[in-house]
């Protein structure tokens, strides 16, 4: 598979098993608690496996961006599909759908048709994305012979957003830490607070990969470090690091509508771009915006070179998207640390820990995993 479909995420196709980037899709058609993929970290780097996916991430457009009570005048079209498969392939399927280029893939796995051996996966593309071929591509990857059945449906993003908007709620993450959508009232004032408005990139707090991360960060994070959020999504783990004390968070993505969220993000929790960069770095999605230019998207080069200058520089990297990318790009995410700084590689599920860690063990020492609801992270320092 070619390097660009891993760098097409956060707010529309991310992609791989999690998201979770390179990183994350829309949220219109997730039926929580249902299981759900996000396409890598939506953003540069949708998130990996199968999961609420990170995943990204899927939250990202400033446009999209609304509380409840804003109204828009555009409102931006995405492509609902619904395929139906046996149950044993179906997590390998969410997987490759989102390799191929769906933004996001849920499923219902109590909806058995009937007592039958098939469920429906629920899944996003782009408006003008070619699903039949992305479906075939799919199934071929992963050795079915005939695409499975399914049906598309054209949904209003705006709508989507807003049925996301009201099945977020706050989440504890751990005690005295909540992730707070923009349009709702944290439960406790005197806890670290992240307000979120995840737009269509992904980072809600609600996926475990974005959880077992901000666990790793809040453990790191003792005070003055430089951060790097690698595939940044929502901005949910730059603007975590920088509240548990970091000096300077730095996240980049290969989507627009994913750096227009961590921005927007940002400043939902006063926070300047002096304590907090992000960068648009060269993808397929970095040129425009289904041919909309943004102010902010302007400001960004989407072409230049050492967009995040300077090798290792980072008392803590993490990169929360997804499995091939972080198997692919294990040299690159750890050049930025510094010698002995630790490293965390999320979006994957527990099952992928081993080549995971086979990878990283030629770059990385004191390697651990903690593991949450079948998904993982893996750390580890820097060797010198």
């Amino acid at each position: 598979m070619s390097r660009s479909h891993f760098f097409k995420h956060l707010s529309y196709t991310l992609v791989h098993h999690h998201r979770p980037s390179y990183l994350s899709p829309p949220l219109s058609v997730y039926k929580f608690p249902h299981r759900w993929k996000k396409p890598s970290s939506s953003s540069l780097f949708s998130k990996s496996p199968i999961s609420s996916s990170s995943s990204s991430s899927l939250f990202s457009s400033s446009s999209v961006t609304a509380s409840p009570s804003t109204t828009t005048s555009e409102s931006y079209a995405y492509l609902s599909v619904l395929i139906r498969c046996p149950k044993h392939v179906a997590d390998s399927l969410s997987e490759a759908l989102l390799c191929f280029g769906a933004s996001s893939t849920s499923m219902d796995e109590d909806n058995d048709f009937d007592g039958s051996n098939e469920v429906c996966i629920d899944s996003i593309f782009p408006e003008f994305e070619d699903v039949d071929m992305c479906l075939s591509q799919a199934a071929n990857s992963i050795g079915l012979k005939e695409t499975p059945p399914y049906e598309v449906n054209l949904g209003d993003q705006y709508e989507w957003v807003r049925k996301t908007q009201e099945s977020f709620h706050p989440v504890e993450v751990t005690e005295g830490l909540w992730i707070v959508p923009e349009w709702r009232s944290p439960p406790d004032v005197q806890a670290t607070n992240i307000i979120l408005n995840p737009g269509l990139a992904f980072g809600t707090g609600e996926h475990p990969t974005t959880k077992l991360c901000l666990l790793l960060l809040k453990k790191l994070i003792k005070g003055e470090e430089l951060f790097l959020d690698y595939g940044t999504g929502s901005g949910v783990l730059a603007i975590a690091a920088l509240k548990f004390g970091a000096a300077l968070s730095v996240g980049f993505d290969i989507d627009p509508q994913a750096i227009m969220s961590a921005r927007h993000n940002a400043t939902l929790n006063s926070i300047g771009p002096e304590t907090m960069e992000l960068h648009l770095v060269p993808g397929k999605t970095c040129s425009s915006l289904d041919g909309r230019e943004d102010e902010m998207v302007k400001e960004q080069s989407c072409y230049g070179t050492g967009v995040i200058s300077g090798t290792e520089k980072y008392d803590v990297v993490i990169a929360n998207i997804l499995l091939n990318p972080l198997l692919d790009l294990a040299d690159h995410i750890v050049s930025y640390a510094k010698p002995r700084a630790v490293v965390g590689i999320s979006g994957i599920i527990s099952e992928q820990c081993s080549c995971i860690v086979d990878r990283y063990s030629m770059l990385l020492e004191d390697i651990s995993v903690s593991e949450m609801d079948g998904w993982a992270c893996v750390s580890g320092r820097k060797k010198i």
